[in-house]
C-alpha cells in the first residue's frame, strides 16, 4: 500500500500543497519563516486524537480520504464560484505544470487515491472552448495521465502516476491555478502495513505472524465487495476462506471446515445448536453489520466445544470515532438472461454513528428482498431450502459507555428475521424420470398454511452485555453475559412413501451464558490468558404434518396442519469450560505457546416418545474432557516465518439425531458409545512470508477422532423408512494441504489464489479398513482466483474464479448416492466513486455457465427434487455514501 504525507500552507496570500518524504524536511523550516501550517485530518478522526494530530502529517493510503477543506480562511481567499476556462501544460524539470486559467480565485483539496494525486475544486465549473473533458496522456516521464473533469458541484483534476503518486505544489492567483508536479518515487510497503491483529485465535490482541496455525482474516472492505454479488455469507465465506466447502446454494449452511464441523460465533456469542439438523448458523445477521471475520482453520477448544474444523468469529461494527456519522446503501439485483420480473430484489440500509466523552451508540437497519432465481438456460431454479424469494429484515443496536482510558462497558442486540415466500416447489414428477434431470420447478402460486405451520423462515436475537478492564492484576479483564433466542422453520417437503410424508421441521432453541477471561503478564516476554466460560442450550425440533389431500388437489400449494409431532424432545446441554493460555516469546526469533482447557457438559432429556410412537427412558449423562494445544513460530528471516501447531477439539455428538431416531428400549444411558464425545487431534506445519508485494502461505494438517461422526446414505440403516442418512461412530483421519498467494505487481494491480485439497476417509466396520467420507463434510478440490485493477483514480475493478473440482470416492464406496463433477464459476465486481459515495456493480456467473453446486449433485441420488443447478447471469446495483 502506497502512503503518502501531505499538508497544505498558505503563504503571502498563496495557496501551497506538498506531499512526499520531503515535507518531514520543509515543514519546519516553513514555520520558522512564519508561514502558517495546516495540516489535513481526515473526517472520522476522534476529538481526542485532533490535538495530537495536529502537530504532524496525516498518512494516506489508497482508499480515497473525503475531501477535506485544507481551512477555514479559504473562503475569504476565494468564495466566488468561478469558471475554468483553458487547461495548459507546460513541461518542467521533473514533472509538469498543470495551469488552470479562471474567472476567479479557486480554492482546492487534495487526496491520493492508489497511484493518483487528486485535487478536488469545490467553487468552479468547467467551461471549456471545445467542450467536454481536458485529458492528456504520458505529457512527462513517470506521469502517465492528467486529467481535468467535472466532479459534482465542482471540477477534479487528478495525476496519476506511473509507478508512485506524484507530489505538487498548488499556486493560486487571481486568474489561475498552477499545480507544480514532479513524478512520485515508489515507495516500498512495510511488512508492519499488512499484518492483522486478530482475538479469535487465541481470545487476545495477537498478531497473524505469532500465531503458530493458519488464520484467515476477512475485513470490512473485502466483505462489501463480495457483498456486491451476494449478501448470503455463505457465499463470501465460500469464497474467501481456505479449506472451507464452497458455498451449497441453500440457506443451511452445509459447509465444513477441514473437513469438520465449525463453531460459529457473533462477537463471541454461539451461534451453533447440538442438534445440527438445520445449520442456519450463517442467516443470523446482514453483512452490513460486519466489521470483520476471523476465521481459526483447524481443531481447537479455546472457546469449547464443537469447534472441531475451526472457528469462525462474526465482529459487529463499533461506533466510528467521529462524533457523528450516517452510512446509508440501496441496491437491486435481477438475473440477466431473460431479465424477468419476479427476479428483481432489492437493499436497503441505514446505519448511524454517534459519540462523546464518555458515551458512543452505534444503530443499524437493513430490510432486503431477493427475487427468484433463474439457471444458466433461463430456467426458473426451484431450489429446496433456497435463499431465492426471501425477505428478512435486520436491526443491530450497540450502547458503548467508557468512564475513563482502561474502562468500556457495553451493550448490543442484534435481531434478524427472515421469510421466504415462494410460488414455486421443486416438481416431484422429476423423480419418475430416468438419471439424473435438474431439478424443474412447478408453478403453483403462493404457499398457504390454513391451520398453522407457516413459509420457510428464521428468526435470531441475540442480546449481549460485555465489560473491559484494561488494569486489573497488572493485565486485563474481559468479561461477557449472553442470551440467544433461535426459532428456524424449514420448507414443506413431500416424502411419500416414506413415515415423514408431508412435512416441516420447526427448530426452537435458546442458549445463555457468560465468558470471563483474565490476560496477565508474567514477565516482559511471558503472559498468561486465563478464565471460565458457561454455557446452557435448550432445544426441541417439531415436526409439523401437512394433510396429503389438500397438497394434492392444490397441487402443493395448500399445507393444512393436521398435526404437529415432536421428531426431537425437549432437551438440555449444559457446559463448564476452564481454560489458560500461556505465550512465551522465548527469543527475538522464536515464540512458543501452550494451552489446556478442562470442559465438564451435563445432558438432560425427559421421557418422550419418538416420532414413529416408541415409548422412550430418559435421563441424565455427564461428560467431561480436557484438551490440549502447543505451538511455536520461527522467523527464519525477517520476511518468513515457520510454524507448527497440535491442538485438540472435541465436540459431542448431535443428539437430536440420537434422540429422534431411538431404537425402541433405548434409554439414555443404553448406548455408551453413540452417546460418547468425539475429540480430535490434529497436527500442522507451515510457512508464512510476508514480502513488499508478495504475501504467501502454504500448510499441511492431519487430524484423527477414534469416534467420529460419520453419516452414511445406507438403506439398511433404516433409509426406507426415514429418508435420512444414518449415524455412525467410527475411527476417522482427515488430511489436506492449503496454500494462499496474494501479490502487488504495482500500485494499480493485485492479483492472487488460493488452494485447498482435502482428503479423509473413516473405519466404518472397525475391521482396520478406511472407506472415503462422504462428500457432505470431505470437500472437493477448491481454487480461487482473483485479478483486481484500479482502472482509473476511484475505479477498482476484479474479476474472481472459483474452481471446484471433481469427487467420486465416497459414491464409489456406496457412502454418498452421487459423485460431483468439476465446474468453473466467474463473477465481475466494480466499484467507481460517484458524486459523494460509491457504486458498486456486482455480476453473479459472468459467463451464464450452466453449473450444478456440489451439495446438489451430492444428494440428487437421494431425490432429483434436489439436483437444483446454480444461478445464471445475475447483476446487482447498489450505491454506499457516508456523512
Amino acid at each position: 500500500m502506497n502512503q503518502l504525507q501531505r499538508s497544505t500552507w498558505v503563504a503571502g496570500g498563496v495557496l501551497m500543497l506538498m506531499a512526499g518524504p520531503a515535507w518531514a524536511e520543509t515543514a519546519p523550516a516553513l514555520e520558522g519563516q512564519g508561514v502558517s501550517i495546516v495540516t489535513e485530518v481526515p473526517r472520522g478522526e476522534a476529538t481526542a486524537q485532533e490535538n495530537e494530530r495536529a502537530a504532524k502529517p496525516s498518512l494516506l493510503s489508497q482508499v480515497e480520504q473525503p475531501a477535506t477543506p485544507v481551512d477555514e480562511g479559504l473562503a475569504e481567499i476565494a468564495p466566488a464560484i468561478a469558471q475554468i476556462t483553458a487547461v495548459r501544460l507546460n513541461a518542467a524539470a521533473d514533472g509538469v505544470e498543470v495551469i488552470l486559467e479562471t474567472s476567479a480565485e479557486l480554492a482546492a483539496s487534495s487526496s491520493v487515491v492508489g497511484n493518483a494525486l487528486i485535487v478536488d475544486i469545490a467553487n468552479a465549473t468547467l467551461a471549456l472552448p471545445e467542450g467536454g473533458e481536458f485529458q492528456v496522456a504520458n505529457p512527462a516521464e513517470g506521469i502517465a495521465l492528467v486529467s481535468v473533469a467535472p466532479r459534482g458541484d465542482g471540477v477534479r483534476v487528478a495525476i496519476t502516476g506511473s509507478e508512485a503518486p506524484p507530489t505538487a505544489a498548488i499556486n493560486a492567483a487571481a486568474q489561475s491555478l498552477v499545480l507544480s508536479v514532479a513524478r512520485g518515487t515508489a515507495t516500498a510497503v512495510s511488512n508492519e502495513d499488512a499484518i492483522q491483529v486478530v482475538v479469535t485465535a487465541t481470545r487476545s490482541e495477537e498478531e497473524t505472524t505469532t500465531i503458530p496455525r493458519s488464520v484467515t482474516v476477512i475485513t470490512q472492505e473485502e466483505i462489501q465487495q463480495q457483498t456486491s454479488l451476494s449478501r448470503d455469507l455463505n457465499d463470501v465465506l465460500g469464497a474467501l476462506v481456505p479449506g472451507l466447502a464452497p458455498s451449497s446454494d441453500r440457506a443451511f449452511t452445509a459447509a465444513s471446515l477441514r473437513g469438520r464441523d465449525a463453531a460459529i460465533l457473533i462477537d463471541g456469542v454461539p451461534q451453533n445448536v447440538n442438534s445440527r439438523d438445520f445449520d442456519r448458523e450463517l442467516r443470523t445477521l446482514d453483512p452490513s453489520v460486519i466489521e470483520r471475520i476471523e476465521v481459526v482453520r483447524g481443531s481447537s477448544a479455546i472457546y469449547g466445544g464443537g469447534a472441531t474444523g475451526g472457528i469462525i468469529n462474526i465482529i459487529t461494527r463499533q461506533p466510528d470515532e467521529a462524533s457523528f456519522t450516517a452510512t446509508s446503501e440501496v441496491g437491486v439485483n435481477a438475473a440477466l438472461g431473460s431479465l424477468q420480473s419476479e427476479s428483481f430484489g432489492y437493499f436497503a440500509s441505514q446505519t448511524v454513528s454517534a459519540r462523546n466523552e464518555q458515551f458512543d451508540i452505534l444503530a443499524s437497519l437493513s430490510r432486503s428482498d431477493t427475487g427468484a432465481l433463474f439457471d444458466g438456460e433461463g430456467d426458473r431454479v426451484p431450489t429446496v431450502q433456497g435463499t431465492d424469494e426471501n425477505e428478512n429484515f435486520a436491526l443491530l443496536t450497540r450502547l458503548g459507555y467508557s468512564p475513563d482510558d482502561n474502562q468500556r462497558l457495553q451493550f448490543s442486540l442484534n435481531y434478524y428475521r427472515e421469510s421466504r415466500n415462494s410460488d414455486v416447489i421443486s416438481d416431484p414428477s422429476v423423480d419418475d424420470e430416468p438419471g439424473e434431470p435438474k431439478a424443474r420447478a412447478l408453478r403453483v402460486g403462493q404457499l398457504s398454511f390454513p391451520d398453522g405451520g407457516g413459509p420457510q423462515a428464521d428468526r435470531n436475537l441475540i442480546l449481549n452485555l460485555s465489560y473491559r478492564h484494561n488494569n486489573v492484576l497488572n493485565g486485563s479483564l474481559d468479561s461477557q453475559l449472553y442470551y440467544r433466542d433461535n426459532v428456524t422453520r424449514s420448507d414443506p417437503r413431500d416424502r411419500r412413501p416414506r413415515a415423514f410424508s408431508i412435512f416441516q421441521g420447526e427448530l426452537d432453541s435458546q442458549n445463555w451464558g457468560g465468558r470471563l477471561g483474565l490476560n496477565t503478564p508474567l514477565s516482559d516476554s511471558l503472559s498468561l490468558l486465563w478464565g471460565a466460560d458457561y454455557n446452557h442450550e435448550t432445544t426441541a425440533n417439531t415436526f409439523n404434518l401437512f394433510d396429503p389431500d389438500s397438497f394434492d388437489a392444490s397441487n402443493g400449494r395448500v399445507n393444512r396442519l393436521i398435526e404437529q409431532r415432536p421428531l426431537v424432545p425437549p432437551y438440555t446441554l449444559s457446559s463448564l469450560g476452564l481454560f489458560s493460555q500461556l505465550q512465551w516469546q522465548s527469543t527475538d526469533w522464536l515464540q512458543l505457546s501452550g494451552g489446556v482447557r478442562h470442559e465438564r457438559i451435563g445432558f438432560s432429556v425427559g421421557d418422550y416418545a419418538t416420532f414413529f410412537g416408541d415409548p422412550i427412558t430418559g435421563g441424565d449423562r455427564d461428560f467431561s474432557d480436557t484438551a490440549f494445544n502447543v505451538g511455536a513460530v520461527a522467523d527464519v528471516t525477517p520476511d518468513i516465518s515457520l510454524f507448527a501447531n497440535f491442538s485438540q477439539g472435541f465436540s459431542v455428538p448431535d443428539f437430536g439425531v440420537v434422540l429422534g431416531f431411538a431404537d425402541p428400549g433405548f434409554t439414555v444411558n443404553s448406548d455408551i458409545q453413540v452417546n460418547q464425545p468425539q475429540k480430535v487431534n490434529e497436527y500442522e506445519v507451515g510457512i508464512r512470508g510476508n514480502w513488499n508485494t508478495v504475501q504467501a502461505s502454504i500448510s499441511g494438517f492431519y487430524n484423527t477422532s477414534d469416534l467420529g461422526s460419520s453419516l452414511v446414505f445406507d438403506d439398511a440403516a433404516g433409509l426406507d423408512d426415514t429418508g435420512l442418512y444414518a449415524l455412525v461412530r467410527a475411527p476417522e483421519r482427515v488430511y489436506g494441504l492449503e496454500a494462499t498467494l496474494d501479490a502487488q505487481p504495482s500500485p494499480t494491480w493485485q492479483l492472487g489464489t488460493t488452494l485447498s485439497l482435502i482428503g479423509g476417509e473413516a473405519d466404518l466396520e472397525d475391521t482396520g479398513q478406511f472407506t472415503a467420507i462422504s462428500s457432505a463434510r470431505i470437500q472437493p478440490l477448491k481454487l480461487t482466483a482473483y485479478v483486481e485493477n484500479e482502472t482509473q483514480p476511484g475505479w477498482r475493478n476484479r474479476l474472481q474464479l472459483l474452481y471446484v473440482g471433481s469427487r467420486s470416492a465416497a459414491f464409489e464406496a456406496e457412502v454418498d448416492p452421487s459423485p460431483i463433477n468439476s465446474y468453473v464459476v466467474v463473477d465481475l465486481i466494480s466499484s467507481v466513486d460517484v458524486g459523494p459515495g460509491t457504486l458498486d456493480i456486482g455480476i453473479n456467473n459472468l459467463f451464464d455457465t450452466l453449473y450444478f453446486p456440489a451439495y446438489a449433485q451430492r444428494t440428487a441420488g437421494f431425490s432429483n427434487t434436489f439436483n437444483s443447478a446454480g444461478s445464471g447471469r445475475r447483476v446487482s446495483v447498489g450505491y454506499r455514501v457516508t456523512f
